[in-house]
């Protein structure tokens, strides 16, 4: 089984990951470079 760190991002890092996001055009590839779920950038989207 793993063991999963749950994390929290806070306000600023969550707007900069989305608004990376909209201007790269991929959800995919902006989450791989911050570490974090592709699917969890989309429902902050």
């Amino acid at each position: 089984m793993m063991n999963m760190e749950k994390r929290a991002y806070d306000a600023s890092f969550k707007r900069m990951a989305i608004d990376l996001s909209y201007a790269r055009g991929s959800v995919k590839e902006v989450a791989l470079e911050l570490g974090i779920d592709p699917g969890r950038l989309s429902k902050w989207r």
